[in-house]
């Protein structure tokens, strides 16, 4: 017997073709804790390079755009339903979980 949704009835074959691709998209696009470790330190290498090579203004403004971003991640989270460290740490996947997919 084949999958079935909420009112008990089987998938046809394009609800099941459709159901894989978004089960492989959620997965390809899927970000984890690694990712966003990774993600934190070339930001951080980035804002450094900034202060080396532009000076102290470039490194606030590249710092200050990471954090505004970081800032806007936990009030979207928040805004979700979500509390304390758990919304946090959904705002740091958010923020820097890009590196996960280099």
């Amino acid at each position: 017997m084949g999958k079935q949704d909420g009112s008990g009835r089987e998938l046809n074959a394009y609800e099941k073709v459709l159901a894989e691709d978004c089960r492989v998209m959620r997965e390809m696009f899927r970000v984890r804790i690694g990712g966003a470790h990774a993600g934190l330190v070339t930001a951080v290498f980035i804002v450094v390079l900034f202060a080396a090579i532009g000076g102290t203004v470039w490194a606030l403004i590249v710092g200050g755009a990471v954090a505004f971003w970081f800032t806007n991640a936990l009030i979207a989270v928040v805004g979700g339903g979500r509390r304390g460290w758990a919304a946090v740490k959904r705002a740091y996947v958010l923020t820097f979980g890009w590196a996960g997919w280099l």
